[in-house]
Formats: structure tokens, sequence, C-alpha cells
């Protein structure tokens, strides 16, 4: 089941979703912080973003456990004169629990976001994903999301 997210019942178990994550991606790029150092700052982050764009949360219930979430910014200005101008809608966040994976539960939390997107008038959906994360890559590929810019790193030691 896919619902809104309610911080009273879910802070907890959303907070558990944002450390797995973390660590994951800290596997894939050690100079990540751990999960622990920052949770709590990045789930008052991702809160106050979606309330200034006009976003939500949406969390995966599976037997009365949050298994996983998306956050998703309804109307992102863009911040670069060489940009397209128009407003645009932005997965911030997507993160299924380990546990529950490969039962198309991100692609029921990707489809709420764009649902959310469109009901908030969005024409364009964005989400940023690690290169080395193939699994989330294919998922965005499998819902028609394409390349758009690519960011390239150069550690300087």
């Amino acid at each position: 089941m896919i619902r809104d997210y309610e911080i009273a019942q879910d802070r907890d178990q959303l907070r558990a979703c944002v450390l797995e994550l973390q660590d994951f991606e800290r596997g894939l790029e050690p100079r990540l912080p751990r999960g622990e150092e920052m949770v709590d700052q990045y789930l008052a982050f991702m809160l106050e973003r979606c309330a200034r764009t006009s976003g939500g949360v949406f969390v995966a219930e599976v037997d009365h456990t949050v298994a996983g979430f998306v956050a998703v910014l309804a109307r992102v200005p863009p911040e670069e004169p060489d940009e397209d101008p128009t407003p645009y809608a932005y997965v911030s966040d997507l993160v299924v629990r380990s546990a529950y994976r490969r039962r198309g539960l991100g692609r029921a939390l990707l489809e709420q976001a764009e649902r959310f997107a469109r009901g908030a008038g969005a024409s364009l959906l964005r989400v940023g994903v690690l290169a080395r994360n193939e699994d989330a890559r294919r998922l965005y590929a499998s819902m028609g999301f394409a390349p758009y810019t690519a960011q390239l790193i150069k550690p300087l030691r």
C-alpha cells in the first residue's frame, strides 16, 4: 500500500530507510558520510525542501511496516540562467529497504511520485542517481527516464 507519510507514526521507520540508503550508497561512494552522522539533519532538510516546493512524501507500507518511501518536490525553479526556465518536479529520494526489494515497491512509489507531480501541474520530472547504483538506474530507465546531464568527478589528491 502506498500512502501519505504521517510524521507521528512513520518518523522512526522513515529514519531507518534513510540510514539504510545512506550506508548502501556509502558502500558505492566511500566519501559519503555514515548514515548515523547525517540522518536527522537530512530528514529535516528533506521535509523542509518538500514543504518549500509544495512537495510530498509517500511511504510503501507492508504488514504495518514502512518498507520504503519516495519524496518528490513538486515545483522546483531552475537556478541557472542557461537552464530551461520551466519549473520541474524532482524525486529527491526513493528508497526501498533491502528486505522488501524485488516486489515492485520502487515502481509503485515512482508511479505515485509521477501522479503527484502531474497533479501539481509539473510537465517534467527529474531524478538524480549515483552512477554506480545500477539497480536504481535500471528502474528509472524502465520507467521512461533518460539521461539528461552527467556530473563527472576527479579526486584531487
